[in-house]
């Protein structure tokens, strides 16, 4: 986010001090995140004090509210969203497997003009980030594990799902494109 924000000036939250900062001064900033998510969920203000019973409120709330998916499996990801909620193409399903494809490969959003590299563990930059995210850090963790476990929630329905009675007409009749 603080990358995007670098640059991002038709955004409400753009702040152009964010645009001469590197990741580290960033991460020294009274302007880092602190927790977003576990605060979010958690129903807590920038300013309260976090505790363990908070991240394990969020982690109820992960648990009961929502379908796991991660960018790092996306194919995957999207598989399961597709038999989950029942997603099914209807029309011209050659045209919307290739389409298909090209977004799972690349993105419609890359933004590959502005991409930099995230610090990788044991950097100073992540572990002043790491330090200031710590219970958003445990609840990725145990998203990641919630994501093996939903899927159980489409155990027995068949990969490709979404070809399931797709045509390539609005007539109805059986693919022959």
């Amino acid at each position: 986010m603080f990358q995007y924000l670098q640059y991002a000036d038709w955004e409400p939250t753009y702040n152009p001090q964010l645009a001469s900062m590197s990741i580290e001064e960033y991460a020294q900033s009274g302007m880092v995140e602190n927790n977003w998510l576990t605060r979010t969920l958690a129903h807590k203000s920038d300013d309260a004090e976090l505790t363990d019973n908070d991240v394990n409120i969020a982690m109820d709330i992960v648990r009961r509210k929502f379908m796991i998916g991660l960018l790092s499996k996306k194919e995957e990801t999207m598989e399961r969203f597709e038999k989950y909620f029942g997603w099914k193409y209807h029309i011209n399903p050659t045209n919307q497997e290739k389409c298909r494809v090209r977004l799972l490969g690349s993105g419609a959003n890359a933004n590959t003009a502005h991409k930099k590299e995230k610090p990788g563990p044991g950097t100073p930059a992540y572990d002043l980030l790491a330090n200031e995210n710590l219970y958003d850090l445990q609840l990725y963790e145990y998203v990641e594990t919630l994501f093996v476990e939903q899927a159980a929630f489409v155990e027995g329905i068949p990969d490709g799902y979404r070809m399931e009675g797709a045509t390539c007409c609005k007539c109805g009749e059986k693919p022959t494109c």
